[in-house]
């Protein structure tokens, strides 16, 4: 090994199933961040098209499996002989598919547990494959958690051990920073939830705060920007319809700019019900957006004296939360204070700063 130890990023979220959720956003960030660091020297396998920060090498595959499943299940057959082609000293893996043969140090990173958490029967699927994972997630030489909640939910589900565990937050992408000062005073302000659709976002939660914001007399819409995957498109429509107000809520899909479109918000509302880390609430803090959220998982870490913490799944006391700050404008100018100083102490250097230190630990045996 060299002054900086090489590391091997498997970047696959940047160009695969991932690639519109959070993972993609964090690993992205996450190269940039190492790379302004310059502790390591970096290499991240990808697929073509992929753009990668300068700074980093680029390792090219190819795949030729539909995206999804089948995708995942090429990536992790292929990736072993990968890895002898391209010679580090460590390999990262910042997704959450742990691989199943590793030649060299490796490190993997925690997102959450979720399947092995809540007792969803959609999840059936993917609590089976985290019984495949945790066996290698035992195996790495190191965990790199996003959060202290995640950390362990790991120990206490996956039986990993406490000191190969690091716990390193996420920070905030730049392009998520304040608008104006002062509440939107748009003709159509609106109230914001992000998340792909499903059972644990507590869309339904979402739809019953704005239905009695208005009742409140508050002209606000509800925007929820995030994919509904087709196998989720029915549960989506029937959360909808079965809704107080189903005209009230805007369902966006994919938004290209959300940056634009949280910093314009009047408030953010997360009604999650489990995260490992809760990065979009982040976001919001960043962007000067008053956040109100159920207490619950990583948020309550994340969100802290940031935002509005309410019961983790009391609408009542997130609608008079929200009523609160967007009848005040003196309590809504606090909330954004709040959150803006919250969100400073997440950084994406920091998070760069945790990873080189493990990746040189890791490296020197």
């Amino acid at each position: 090994m060299g002054s900086r130890p090489s590391v091997l990023v498997d970047a696959a979220a940047l160009g695969g199933p991932s690639a519109s959720s959070g993972i993609r956003t964090a690993t992205r960030c996450l190269l940039e961040a190492l790379v302004a660091d310059a502790s390591v020297e970096l290499t991240a396998l990808v697929t073509a098209g992929v753009r990668l920060p300068s700074g980093v090498r680029r390792r090219q595959v190819q795949r030729v499996a539909p995206k999804g499943r089948a995708e995942l299940i090429e990536h992790a057959l292929r990736l072993p002989l990968e890895l002898r082609r391209t010679r580090t000293d460590v390999l990262h893996e910042p997704g959450f598919a742990a691989p199943w043969r590793v030649d060299r140090p490796y490190v993997q990173t925690l997102h959450d547990v979720i399947p092995l958490v809540l007792d969803d029967p959609d999840l059936a699927v993917l609590r089976r494959r985290w019984r495949r994972f945790a066996p290698r997630y035992r195996r790495a030489d190191a965990v790199i958690a996003v959060s202290r909640s995640a950390a362990d939910d790991g120990i206490r589900l996956l039986g990993l051990h406490p000191a190969r565990i690091e716990v390193a937050h996420h920070g905030v992408d730049p392009a998520f920073h304040p608008g104006d000062a002062g509440p939107p005073d748009a003709d159509d302000p609106y109230l914001l939830a992000v998340g792909e659709f499903n059972r644990r976002k507590g869309f339904a939660e979402a739809f019953e705060v704005a239905a009695r914001l208005a009742e409140r007399g508050h002209p606000h819409r509800l925007k929820v920007a995030g994919l509904v995957h087709p196998w989720s498109r029915g549960d989506f429509e029937a959360t909808l319809a079965a809704s107080r107000r189903p005209d009230l809520i805007d369902h966006l899909g994919f938004v290209d700019d959300l940056p634009a479109l949280v910093r314009s918000a009047s408030l953010f509302l997360s009604t999650t019900r489990y995260e490992g880390f809760g990065l979009p609430a982040l976001e919001a803090m960043a962007s000067g957006v008053p956040v109100v959220a159920f207490a619950n998982s990583a948020v309550t870490e994340v969100v802290g004296d940031g935002g509005h913490l309410v019961p983790d799944g009391d609408v009542g006391a997130m609608a008079d939360a929200a009523h609160r700050l967007l009848g005040s404008p003196v309590a809504w100018d606090e909330a954004r204070e709040a959150g803006l100083a919250r969100a400073a102490l997440f950084t994406w250097a920091a998070t760069a700063e945790v990873h080189a230190e493990v990746f040189s630990r890791v490296a020197a045996g």
